[in-house]
């Protein structure tokens, strides 16, 4: 406590003193990084999915010893910040962090908030970040040209990693566990997506929980979820990745970072999967996806019936007349509604211009 008697002078040093004190304890305290953006929105593209993520990294990681965030002023919430702990299938790597914001939680118009990082000695950042929550909707067909976009948001939703615009197209800027970017509403049903892939890294190493690397297209995806028929555990963020549609992709065997082994469907309700044909594809070249997802005639006993379709080629040539492969999934809980997300499994990849249509 400063002593009233000083004299003015020496009170005016002592109070200068406690205020630069004030301001180096904030200046060394941990930094708290925001992915894309002090300034976000979401819901002017209808209904993706429950959650909106705010994503960032907190440094240097091994000296924090919480991480919280709060909505307008209400309960701080605990997030998990890196590989290690509860959640870390999302969380590519120690610091990182992804705070699972119910969107019904969110006021029309500017929500507040606050990323607060504390070290172990007592030090504190808090970081803001406005969320505008906006109304519309994503009608189909879409085309996205890269060259004509300012900021992602305004096509579509990021849900895990750290992406960046480039010139050729979105790039993730980081490899790790299910890099995803998601396009459309929750009510999309059938569509055909066709995007260009240019494939600039594959990790050479993944998690236990990885199967190895993949790229490609995940169907009908309404969000990571807790519980649900597969009682996945509850967790900040949510890792619980059924149901969706189904997904369309390359994987690679784990370890190996050269060609793909196989091209792959992967079921929405369960962790069956099918590989096809190997594909060869070099590092830096342009390539070309398509897939589809078309609902079929329901069967008895409430099953859900939908045919998957998948097709890759080089740019330069001809696109195939006929589908690479397709399946007819028979299920009673993989989604038949959804967005389309971009997947990048433990891949860097600049994912091109899109089209998408009925």
């Amino acid at each position: 406590m400063i002593n009233k008697f000083l004299p003015p002078l020496l009170l005016c040093f002592a109070l200068s003193a406690m205020i630069s004190c004030q301001n180096e304890i904030i200046s060394d305290g941990p930094e708290v990084e925001i992915w894309h953006g002090l300034h976000q929105k979401v819901g002017h593209l209808g209904n993706a999915q429950d959650d909106f993520n705010v994503m960032g990294k907190v440094s240097p990681a091994d000296s924090i010893a919480s991480l919280t965030y709060r909505l307008n002023k209400g309960p701080f919430i605990r997030l998990n910040f890196g590989e290690g702990t509860p959640g870390y299938r999302r969380l590519a790597e120690l610091g990182h962090f992804n705070a699972d914001i119910p969107i019904a939680e969110l006021q029309p118009g500017t929500n507040r908030v606050e990323i607060i990082a504390t070290d172990r000695q007592g030090r504190q950042t808090k970081q803001k970040v406005i969320v505008d929550l906006q109304s519309g909707s994503y009608p189909l067909p879409v085309y996205i040209d890269w060259t004509k976009i300012t900021d992602p948001q305004d096509v579509g939703q990021y849900v895990d990693g750290h992406w960046e615009l480039e010139s050729n197209g979105l790039r993730t800027k980081h490899m790790g566990y299910d890099r995803i970017f998601l396009i459309g509403e929750k009510n999309w049903q059938d569509y055909e997506i066709t995007v260009s892939v240019v494939i600039n890294q594959v990790s050479e190493t993944t998690s236990h929980l990885s199967g190895g690397n993949g790229l490609g297209i995940l169907f009908r995806f309404t969000g990571h979820m807790d519980g649900g028929y597969r009682n996945f555990p509850k967790m900040q963020p949510k890792w619980g990745y059924q149901p969706f549609g189904a997904i369309a992709w390359l994987r690679w065997d784990p370890g190996k970072s050269e060609n793909p082994s196989f091209a792959q469907f992967y079921r929405g309700d369960n962790d069956k999967r099918i590989n096809y044909g190997q594909f060869p594809v070099e590092v830096a070249s342009t390539y070309w996806m398509k897939a589809r997802c078309q609902t079929l005639q329901d069967q008895s006993e409430g099953d859900g019936v939908s045919c998957y379709s998948f097709k890759i080629w080089r740019e330069g040539e001809t696109e195939p007349a006929q589908w690479d492969w397709q399946e007819t999934q028979v299920s009673k809980h993989a989604n038949r509604n959804g967005g389309v997300a971009l997947l990048a499994h433990h891949v860097d990849v600049t994912f091109g211009n899109i089209s998408i249509k009925f």
